[in-house]
C-alpha cells in the first residue's frame, strides 16, 4: 500500500535537489526568500486593510500592478516612469493574455 502524501513529498524532494542548494555555488543567490517575503508584506497588509478586492478582476489588477512595480524596482527602473509609459503607450494586457484557461469537469 502506497502512502500518497509521502510519495508526493518524496517526488518534490527528488525534483528539487538540483535547485535547493544553488546558493552554495552562486554567491549572488540568497539562501533565503526573505527579500520576496518582505516585498509581499506591505501589499498583503494593504489588501487586508482595504478589504475591497473581493472579485477576480480587482485581484488581477491589484496583483499585476504590484508585480510590475516590484519588478521595475528590482531592475533599477523608476516605477512611476515605467507605469506612466505603459499606460501612455496603451501596453496594458488583459487577463486572458496572462492567465491560462483551466478547464473543469462537471
Amino acid at each position: 500500500m502506497t502512502d500518497e502524501p509521502v510519495a508526493t513529498l518524496l517526488g518534490k524532494i527528488e525534483g528539487g535537489l538540483d535547485h535547493w542548494l544553488t546558493f552554495v555555488g552562486e554567491p549572488a543567490v540568497s539562501p533565503t526568500n526573505n527579500a520576496a517575503e518582505n516585498a509581499l508584506r506591505e501589499p498583503v497588509v494593504l489588501r487586508k486593510i482595504i478589504g475591497t478586492l473581493r472579485n477576480d478582476r480587482g485581484m488581477f489588477v491589484h496583483e499585476t500592478i504590484l508585480s510590475l512595480l516590484a519588478t521595475w524596482r528590482q531592475q533599477g527602473r523608476n516605477p512611476y516612469e515605467e507605469l506612466t509609459r505603459v499606460v501612455h503607450d496603451n501596453e496594458m494586457i488583459s487577463r486572458e493574455q496572462t492567465v491560462p484557461v483551466v478547464e473543469t469537469s462537471g
